[in-house]
């Protein structure tokens, strides 16, 4: 599993305002698009290419085009849901699936409640989006459920991770072509299973309490 954590001054700073209590949810959901977008840059750093002939008005210019079969975009509902129209500014030929898995307050443990993907993943690319990695078991049980379907490798990215979370994954999932990119490494769990010092519930903040 490879671990990126994208060290960049704006990323910090808006993830600064992010993480303020106080700042009101059109705010975070814009924040959110932003640093979404800026750790995509970083999270299509290996996704594949072929090679293409166009022509200028000067001349033929070799360059590069997305290849076949396109990326797959998977985000976690219904936190992730927020990070998707950052990631699709910057990869628009990418197709969308969805993932609705939630956490059981009490054990900690992910189900899921829906999905929408391809039955076939075959030769696939895929990219998770999920706020935050906590614990680590609704990405596992993402990632695992992406390579049970054909998948070749993933690239999650999240805003927030704790260490413990990031231990999880890379046990659950050694041998898995991975990359996690991240925003922060915060601190630690708490006793709930929330991250110290985090920014609170991503979903909740994104779109209130219902």
């Amino acid at each position: 599993m490879r671990v990126h954590v994208a060290d960049h001054p704006l990323i910090t700073h808006k993830l600064t305002v992010l993480r303020d209590r106080h700042t009101p949810s059109p705010l975070f959901r814009s924040l959110v698009e932003e640093i979404m977008t800026l750790l995509a840059y970083e999270g299509t750093r290996g996704v594949r290419v072929e090679a293409v002939t166009v022509q200028t008005p000067v001349s033929a210019a070799q360059g590069v085009r997305i290849s076949e079969p396109k990326p797959l975009v998977v985000p976690i509902l219904r936190a992730g849901l927020g990070m998707l129209e950052g990631m699709v500014k910057l990869l628009p030929t990418a197709e969308v699936g969805f993932l609705g898995m939630a956490r059981n307050e009490e054990t900690l443990q992910p189900t899921t409640y829906a999905e929408r993907l391809p039955d076939d993943l075959s030769d696939r690319q895929c990219f998770v989006l999920d706020p935050m990695l906590a614990t680590g078991g609704s990405l596992i049980a993402a990632i695992n459920f992406l390579f049970d379907r054909g998948a070749v490798d993933v690239t999650a990215i999240c805003i927030l991770a704790a260490p413990e979370g990031l231990a999880a994954v890379e046990k659950a999932l050694a041998g898995r072509e991975v990359t996690i990119v991240l925003g922060a490494v915060d601190e630690k769990l708490d006793e709930q299973g929330y991250i110290v010092p985090g920014l609170g519930d991503a979903g909740d903040r994104l779109y209130g309490l219902v």
